[in-house]
């Protein structure tokens, strides 16, 4: 017989104490997840989890670059580059500016298809980007915004999209940033994946041209059927969902089954979720808990599972603009970016 599951208090604990062996800079974060590597930090989300719509902020994902500053220095945000009025911005000198407060996923460009991987949802607070920019009265000809962080990380972003729905963050869940998410304030760009939202954010310059990075990291990589390689930046997050209940692996008795999970996407809401219990063979619409623009929402189906033996259960999303789960990753795909296939749990029914 397989040993009982520990619930989430007693897995919580666990995790706690087995952390105690960890280095210092990850014992910090002692809740539901999973540490992929200590240097740099990932860290990855169990996704089954989670309770409410929100992920805890001790719960929430994490995926660096570097190190973790060890000083994050003074609250300063520099502004410089192709403006009139280059800025050294603090906080306080924010506070002429209308705060804003946003509930949204952020995905990590190599998520994989899983109940346990680098996505999480909280309701951030700051300022627009596009505000905060305008203060340093930026010239017509900055088409890239280049976001420099404490820890040497760097990304490009165009003006144009950074100014659009942009902002500069210093709360995450109704508390000021940790060291692991950023403090003392980090970019974030909703509907667009974790790659751009650089953290322990000290310097934004506007300019005429882009990172080199950029054009060399998180690119969509595809091959042609002539056997050229094709490369593109990646787009907004693709709409994905997954079966968070039953687990993958479960036993259960036959009859009427909940099906219980979440869905998103980089695009708009959800628009609706199909659910299959013969692995996609034949489908039946779930009910959805709708959620804000760029936050998860719920879904539930109840299945009727009469047939003995093995079952696979799938399901699909589609966002309001009409974008689907693909069945499958595009074989063409040389890249590991915007994994967004049907999710599959396979279950024994008694």
């Amino acid at each position: 017989m397989s040993p009982p599951r520990l619930s989430y208090t007693d897995r919580r604990t666990f995790i706690a104490f087995a952390s105690l062996a960890l280095p210092i800079s990850v014992r910090g974060l002692l809740a539901e997840h999973h540490v992929i590597s200590a240097h740099p930090l990932t860290v990855d989300f169990d996704i089954c989890s989670l309770r409410g719509r929100y992920t805890a902020v001790e719960d929430f994902y994490v995926r660096n670059h570097g190190e973790i500053p060890s000083d994050i220095g003074a609250s300063f945000l520099h502004l410089e580059g192709e403006v009139e009025r280059p800025q050294e911005i603090t906080p306080d000198r924010l506070a002429s500016l209308e705060k804003r407060k946003l509930g949204a996923v952020l995905e990590c460009a190599g998520n994989p298809v899983a109940t346990v991987g680098k996505v999480s949802n909280g309701i951030w607070e700051g300022w627009s980007l596009g505000e905060v920019l305008s203060l340093a009265r930026p010239a017509n000809t900055g088409t890239y915004l280049n976001l420099f962080g404490r820890d040497g990380y760097a990304r490009s972003i165009q003006t144009s999209r950074a100014c659009a729905d942009g902002m500069v963050v210093t709360h995450l869940n109704g508390q000021p940033l940790s060291r692991h998410h950023g403090a003392p304030w980090r970019a974030l760009f909703p509907g667009w994946y974790g790659m751009d939202a650089v953290k322990w954010l000290e310097r934004i310059v506007v300019s005429k041209t882009a990172l080199p990075a950029n054009q060399m990291a998180y690119l969509e990589l595809t091959e042609s059927p002539s056997g050229e390689y094709e490369s593109r930046p990646l787009p907004r997050v693709q709409v994905k969902s997954l079966i968070l209940s039953p687990e993958d692996g479960a036993v259960l008795r036959h009859g009427k089954v909940v099906t219980r999970g979440i869905a998103w996407s980089g695009q708009g809401q959800i628009a609706k979720v199909d659910v299959s219990a013969d692995g996609g063979v034949t489908w039946q619409p779930a009910t959805i808990d709708r959620a804000a623009t760029y936050e998860w929402a719920w879904w539930r189906s109840e299945l009727d599972l009469n047939r003995l033996g093995a079952a696979e259960l799938v399901c699909r999303a589609t966002d309001e603009q009409g974008s689907t789960q693909p069945a499958k990753r595009d074989p063409r795909r040389l890249d590991r970016y915007g994994n967004s296939w049907y999710h599959q749990v396979g279950c024994v029914i008694i």
